[in-house]
């Protein structure tokens, strides 16, 4: 969102907004995400990872379902999985931001896959993200994702 909004091309963004604390909006990821995870069992906080969304939506709906208390009925869960598919989101204005932005050139909702990072990263960038990644876990977080 930052990158399209402010117009820069990837390297540009990860070296003048990504990795500078005082100008992103919510800081630094791994500051960001350390501070939430002193929240982690709080009773009104969900933790939930693009990975495990990905990787099983069925079973993340029925948890955020779960944590919400709505009561999902097949006919809801069915609409709810169409809605929330990649292809439905990419073509969905209200979603892929193209009332705000053009995305015909690069779109908002890009691949809707796992590791779109990769091939992105030069060799310093992988190496500042996986310290990043490493304060994550040290404080206790479960990162899926591994730079090498």
């Amino acid at each position: 969102y930052q990158r399209r909004v402010r117009g820069a091309d990837f390297q540009a963004y990860f070296k003048e907004i990504a990795r500078k604390g005082e100008v992103c909006e919510f800081g630094l990821w791994e500051d960001h995400i350390v501070e939430w995870l002193s929240h982690h069992g709080d009773s009104n906080i969900l933790f939930l990872t693009y990975e495990d969304l990905t990787e099983n939506t069925e079973r993340e709906l029925i948890r955020i379902a779960e944590f919400l208390g709505v009561q999902l009925t097949g006919e809801l869960k069915d609409k709810v999985l169409h809605e929330s598919k990649f292809e439905t989101m990419q073509g969905n204005d209200a979603v892929n931001y193209s009332w705000f932005v053009d995305t015909k050139n690069k779109p908002f909702v890009r691949k809707g896959k796992v590791g779109g990072w990769k091939g992105q990263l030069s060799e310093d960038q992988e190496a500042e993200l996986d310290e990043a990644v490493r304060k994550v876990v040290e404080a206790g977080g479960s990162v899926r994702c591994t730079l090498d």
